[in-house]
């Protein structure tokens, strides 16, 4: 039976292959006998495309003296339009010709590079090596390419060639001749012929003296014709021009690229395991661009790692004062970048010099051969070309977010032999990749800017900025609309939020986790244990556990600013325009508190009313502030310092979340900080980097329930600490158990966790998308912020804006919804990519 079924596949598939080739054969022969001598002739000529005014060509294209386009230098669109244009006028379709081993980006702008030979040739990964020509033969098809003509490779598809702007003109040579004579050579096609018309007429005359030519004349029209059919030209010789751009572009041709760019950079020395650059912490860096600007796309990706500070290096002369300049630093990382190609061996000495006291990387991003100069330094990267993919794996590979994959093409010293590659720890950071990387559909993620656009558009903010990690890789990061409403500042990847209720677990909750792992505090325990003033006060009997879940029974807010005003003006006990050591804790712009203003409001929660409840009755979940003071008070008194410094320490230095922390105007411009409210009852003031929550404020800037700063990278690390279970960089902060202690749903009647905000699961009402899982945790801020991490499906979430500018009374963005929105297409990219798979 077996037998029975292989025999009939094999005549069913002859069968079909014949019927192709008859197909072939009959269109072949139809057309060939359709066309006169002189329209033979012409199927050999192939014109080179004009670049601007096709007119020139239009008459011949009419009268059949032109078989096919050889592609000059164009774009896409203007290309597709062209060879359209020319495809009407023409009654065969005509063949379109290009010399494609120069590549496709040195004959059209606004295509795909796929790097140089050296970064291709550094690429060990077969599979790539095999998806890239499938894909380069995709973008050919794409362009309408029929045929590549290689030069020195005088034979393509069965068909002799020749470029007849390479032959040796004779003194007076009579027109047509040269075209004459390489027909009578054997040649099919006739590239660029001199002067068509003249061909033409030389071919006929010569073929109505020698009639045995006639058979050559028709093998070679019938090739061409073959091969048109096998284009697909018979049955539609027209460019789709629609959106031909994007289709150049797609997301499994861009994924390739940074593919390639993963799998070439090597890392050609190591030495004393310099890389991966893992500890942060008490670290001074600095990167030195040689040949570039000091903003570019490596020092960009090398920031969002730790705190660099950027040179420059634009010339040999600007090499002069560069070790003063470099003295303080810890690590210099150094790009060589093509622009210094000619004088680099002139800045290597003076690198190596530096490099004895200090921990050096090198990167090459220029030809192979420049690392002979590099043989002394600790840690040298070879990435062979400067484009954007190759700068950001680099950065990458520095850090620890990937691994390098590449190996040296080429020998260039005794120690940077052909083949060398070390290998590198990958310590868990965050990398850098596109949707289709980790399972996401891009185009289904892009539907998030309809959203954060429709926010500004009504109001809800002036502008805010999404990040959305997977798998341990943001794939999504943009910034929408302006600091203001007078759209005068763009918001950035570097612009810095005020958190608002963030706080309570990006600060407080990571000081509690700590305690309670170090065994230095119990949760079922009262808080009146850790804080003897409690006792004998109605928060006497607050369990820590039922504080961090919102059920201690405390006051949602309570406004304790004002009691320090009078007349909507601050009362001078308590605040002074001046900073002095009598009144040291920034509240605004020219506004300090009294140093006495910590314990006047600790002494004000205390003695603060609480909710009321029936006997023998527990409270309720309801979300308060109040408790994040106590547990802020808890914390500072075990650990003995203030939370700021044991958190800057402790968690936000050791992972690189360098704008994470409180009081940002002490590190960070204002220019770079969103502003909140403009206050008009307490602090009256625009408030740009001062807190936005009043006690928080009152208190400093420093809260537990308020007071914390980041952009949205930063805020990602922390989010990203939790997906790894307590680890980051190659660091373990937490235990494993402990992140799932604290993340756990704690009770029935209510969602949250301990500190963590949690998902109502299968309801319209809940914080998140309907989507999140029961996994989910995170917490919304006031000012219009929100963190949301889901463990089920290796996904981190951060929206960050300022909704409050310039009035808090702004409820648009919840009215619209804009953060579950926005939460729920992040959801949907998942779903399609795993769709569009199946």
């Amino acid at each position: 039976m077996l037998r029975f079924f292989l025999i009939a596949f094999y005549l069913t598939a002859g069968s079909s292959g014949l019927a192709q080739s008859d197909k072939k054969s009959r269109w072949v022969d139809s057309v060939f006998s359709t066309l006169r001598i002189d329209e033979k002739i012409g199927q050999m000529m192939m014109a080179v495309m004009p670049t601007a005014d096709e007119i020139i060509l239009k008459e011949p294209i009419k009268a059949g003296k032109i078989g096919g386009l050889l592609l000059a230098h164009s774009s896409p669109m203007r290309h597709a339009k062209g060879i359209n244009k020319m495809q009407v006028q023409s009654k065969i379709p005509l063949l379109v010709a290009a010399d494609l081993s120069i590549g496709l980006p040195q004959l059209f702008d606004s295509v795909m590079t796929f790097y140089n030979a050296n970064t291709l040739s550094a690429v060990a990964n077969d599979s790539l090596h095999k998806a890239l020509p499938t894909e380069l033969e995709r973008q050919q098809h794409l362009l309408g390419i029929n045929l590549n003509l290689i030069p020195n490779k005088n034979s393509v598809n069965g068909l002799l060639w020749v470029d007849v702007r390479q032959t040796v003109a004779k003194p007076k040579e009579k027109k047509g001749n040269a075209e004459k004579q390489l027909f009578l050579m054997g040649y099919d096609l006739l590239i660029a012929p001199k002067n068509s018309d003249a061909a033409i007429k030389q071919i006929s005359k010569t073929l109505r003296k020698n009639r045995e030519l006639s058979g050559q004349l028709e093998r070679s029209v019938k090739k061409i014709l073959a091969l048109k059919y096998e284009s697909g030209l018979a049955q539609n010789k027209f460019i789709d021009t629609d959106n031909i751009v994007s289709k150049l572009h797609t997301p499994s041709a861009r994924l390739l690229k940074q593919q390639l760019a993963e799998a070439a950079v090597t890392l050609v020395q190591n030495n004393s395991g310099v890389l991966p650059i893992q500890k942060l912490d008490g670290q001074n860096f600095v990167s030195v661009s040689v040949g570039e600007e000091s903003k570019n796309v490596f020092t960009h990706y090398l920031s969002k790692y730790a705190d660099f500070q950027h040179l420059s290096l634009k010339t040999l002369n600007d090499t002069t004062g560069l070790e003063a300049k470099v003295r303080d630093k810890d690590v210099i990382v150094v790009g060589f970048f093509p622009g210094s190609s000619s004088w680099t061996k002139d800045v290597a000495e003076q690198i190596k010099k530096i490099s004895v006291s200090h921990r050096m990387i090198v990167c090459s991003f220029q030809e192979p051969q420049t690392l002979a100069y590099f043989e002394n330094i600790p840690a040298v990267i070879a990435a062979y070309s400067d484009e954007e993919e190759i700068q950001k794996t680099t950065a990458e590979i520095i850090f620890g977010a990937i691994p390098a994959k590449g190996v040296l093409p080429v020998s260039v010293s005794r120690l940077f032999y052909e083949g060398k590659s070390e290998s590198i720890k990958v310590i868990n950071r965050l990398a850098y990749a596109l949707p289709e990387a980790v399972g996401m559909d891009s185009k289904t993620l892009e539907r998030v800017e309809t959203i954060a656009q429709e926010a500004i558009a009504i109001g809800a903010t002036p502008g805010c900025h999404l990040l959305v990690a997977k798998d341990g890789k943001v794939v999504y990061e943009k910034s929408f609309g302006t600091l203001t409403y007078d759209k005068k500042t763009l918001v950035t990847e570097e612009t810095i939020y005020d958190l608002a209720s963030i706080t309570k677990v990006a600060a407080t909750l990571q000081a509690v986790m700590y305690l309670h792992e170090k065994g230095l505090i119990d949760i079922h325990k009262k808080a009146s244990v850790y804080l003897p003033e409690l006792k004998n006060t109605n928060k006497e009997n607050f369990i820590l556990k039922d504080i961090l879940t919102h059920q201690a029974g405390l006051w949602p807010f309570l406004p304790f600013w004002a009691e320090t005003v009078k007349d909507s003006s601050a009362i001078k006990k308590y605040y002074r325009s001046n900073f002095s050591e009598e009144f040291p804790h920034p509240v605004a712009e020219k506004l300090f508190a009294t140093k006495a203003m910590k314990d006047s409001l600790w002494q004000w929660i205390i003695k603060s009313k609480v909710r009321e409840k029936p006997a023998r009755m527990v409270y309720e979940y309801r979300y308060s502030d109040m408790g994040f003071y106590i547990l802020q008070h808890v914390v500072e008194k075990i650990l003995g310092q203030p939370m700021e410094e044991f958190l800057q320490q402790n968690i936000y230095q050791p992972m690189g979340a360098s704008t994470m922390g409180y009081l940002p105007l002490r590190k960070f411009p204002s220019s770079q900080i969103a502003p909140t409210e403009n206050d008009t009852l307490f602090r009256r003031s625009l408030l740009m980097g001062y807190v936005h929550d009043q006690g928080a404020a009152m208190h400093g800037g420093v809260a537990g329930h308020a007071g914390l700063f980041s952009n949205a990278n930063d805020l990602a690390k922390l989010g990203q600490l939790g997906l790894n279970k307590g680890s980051y960089g190659g660091i373990q902060i937490f235990k494993p158990e402990t992140i799932d202690f604290f993340t756990e749903k704690q009770y029935e009647s209510s969602r949250r966790g301990l500190g963590w905000d949690k998902p109502i699961v299968n309801d319209p009402n809940s914080p998140t998308s309907m989507f999140a899982s029961a996994k989910t945790f995170g917490h919304t801020g006031f000012t219009g912020t929100s963190i949301w991490v889901d463990s089920e499906f290796n996904l981190v979430f951060v929206f960050l804006s300022n909704r409050v500018n310039p009035d808090m009374n702004n409820t648009k963005i919840l009215a619209a919804n804009i953060r579950p929105r926005i939460q729920e297409v992040i959801y949907q990219s998942i779903f399609e990519y795993c769709k569009n798979r199946q």
